[in-house]
């Protein structure tokens, strides 16, 4: 067998020539045929201790050879730093995003009347409610990285759980960070230029997108503790700004304006296929809380704390969206509304204009907590493939003093930068609500699957029966009405999705893969993790 060690920096990476690469090159879940001798040496008082890597896992510098009788010290794991009030705070934060201050008119648009609109968006919130409970019950039997890709791997098989994180990465995460990003710039922007709308502005507002998504990666790389108590502020800013509006809109019905709400279902479409479409935005108008159970194995308690922030989240949510759309109507005709991409806005503007930009500035720090909690959530579904060979090897490390997953996190900033600055948001809206419902009732099968199967399972927690099955019948019956509906963007979405398939057989189940290729890919890991200073995870 050839050894060949390389030395920088304190740094030794060893690798061989006897094992054979198998999923991507590298194999995941196996010994690397490279281990990092990752050294730290603290130069204060912090008492910092350092740490080398060897065949036996991770041990203190200062006993660099321990006996063969000495367990070795376990390797670095994800921090448990998430409790009710973090979790709550996340899904609060996350869960509709901004949607509700950003077009509403989605909604109204595919319905065609306020009160049609306003009963969507109530059936659309018990739906993602109970899509809710059933990840929660699963969350709690699997409290690992990872959320749905995790359930349906364990449940479907490796192909499958593939797709689900494929399309997750490729369809909701790239372009949720950049709907996020330049949501909170456009708000940032907004009150400066009120009435402009040209290239040079909306070139502006991008690049302030841009330097938001950085920032946030940044802080969640070397900061997490931080991060998740700054997510219960910046989830209170966007209860602040709802409030703002709710309270003005009471305000506007104590003094007559319910002109909109005279014949509230006027107007209202007779196609089925536009009533699922209209709850596809919905889907995407309420989600995001997914992320949430890709942290469950930071969560301190998941068997309680993850459905008891679900019931508080919904609520909350539910209640502020609905009383939110009906403020809206009191000053906004159904007209102005669908033209509007900033309702929050117009309305605060014509509520009374000096506290239009406090709003403004409200519904960017809520973007920003939506893009916070998204960057804590998807990356971890990266770092789990990479456990179970599905990714690249690099992505199943962490920064083994900051104990976050940095890989991961960078190229899906890499991912959602491309998707800023390329465009096509609105599309995309239609092509995360397209996958959000196929993984949901990915998910909402595996519960049913495992509750026949493995009815014996510890289960901390466990859901209503009826709740899974409304939700498979009710998710099957949106998806066929809004594929019959509009064939040619869900095609194209079920095009993106299924492009995993060959994806798979090239990374996963093509194990010779050419010598040189081999080396190439081990050759950037091993830089990668040089310049990273990375470890494995256990």
């Amino acid at each position: 067998m050839a050894v060949f060690k390389r030395k920088t920096g304190g740094v030794d990476f060893t690798t061989s020539s006897k094992e054979e690469p198998s999923i991507f090159t590298i194999q995941a879940h196996s010994n690397p045929s490279y281990q990092p001798d990752v050294t730290e040496t603290a130069s204060d008082s912090s008492g910092i201790a350092s740490i080398e890597d060897s065949e036996n896992g991770i041990h203190p510098a200062s006993d660099p050879k321990p006996s063969s009788s000495s367990p070795a010290p376990a390797a670095p794991t994800l921090k448990k730093s998430i409790n009710l009030l973090h979790c709550t705070a996340i899904m609060v934060a996350v869960t509709g995003h901004s949607s509700v201050f950003i077009s509403p008119g989605s909604i109204l648009g595919s319905t065609g009347s306020i009160g049609a609109a306003l009963i969507v968006w109530l059936v659309g919130g018990l739906i993602n409610m109970g899509l809710a409970l059933c990840f929660a019950e699963l969350g709690t039997m699997f409290p690992h990285a990872g959320g749905p890709y995790a359930y349906v791997l364990k449940t479907f098989g490796p192909l499958p759980g593939f797709l689900i994180m494929y399309g997750y990465v490729v369809l909701i995460a790239g372009p949720f960070w950049a709907f996020l990003a330049y949501t909170a710039a456009l708000y940032i922007v907004k009150p400066a230029f009120p009435d402009c709308e040209t290239e040079t502005v909306e070139l502006g507002v991008k690049l302030l997108a841009g330097w938001i998504m950085i920032t946030m990666v940044a802080l969640n790389c070397t900061f997490m503790k931080f991060v998740t108590k700054v997510q219960t502020l910046l989830s209170s800013t966007k209860i602040l700004a709802l409030l703002i509006i709710i309270s003005g809109g009471i305000a506007m019905l104590v003094q007559g304006k319910r002109d909109n709400f005279e014949n509230v279902f006027e107007g209202t479409t007779q196609e089925p296929g536009e009533f699922a479409v209209s709850i596809f935005y919905a889907i995407f108008s309420y989600g995001g809380w997914q992320v949430m159970t890709s942290l469950t194995e930071e969560v301190k308690n998941p068997g309680r704390d993850l459905p008891l922030s679900v019931y508080i989240t919904f609520v909350i949510v539910i209640t502020k969206y609905i009383l939110t759309n009906v403020a809206y109507f009191t000053l906004i005709t159904p007209a102005e509304m669908l033209q509007s991409k900033a309702v929050a806005f117009l309305f605060a503007e014509r509520l009374y204009g000096p506290i239009a930009p406090l709003v403004s500035v409200f519904v960017a720090t809520t973007s920003i907590g939506a893009l916070n909690a998204s960057i804590m959530g998807h990356s971890r579904l990266l770092f789990a493939g990479a456990r179970v060979g599905h990714m690249p090897t690099i992505f199943g490390m962490i920064h083994p003093k900051f104990l976050t997953p940095w890989p991961a996190i960078l190229v899906l900033l890499a991912w959602g930068l491309i998707m800023l600055y390329t465009g096509g948001l609105t599309t995309m809206m239609v092509f995360i609500s397209l996958f959000s419902t196929i993984m949901g009732i990915a998910v909402v099968m595996s519960l049913l699957y495992l509750r026949i199967k493995k009815p014996n399972d510890v289960r901390p927690y466990r859901t209503m029966l009826f709740v899974p099955v409304v939700q498979l019948i009710v998710n099957l019956a949106v998806l066929v009405l809004a594929i019959y509906q509009r064939p040619h963007q869900m095609g194209i979405g079920l095009a993106i999705l299924f492009a995993g398939i060959p994806i798979y057989w090239f990374g996963v189940l093509w194990k010779n893969k050419p010598e040189e290729f081999t080396q190439l890919v081990e050759g950037v890991t091993i830089l990668l993790q040089k310049i990273l200073v990375l470890v494995k995870a256990s």
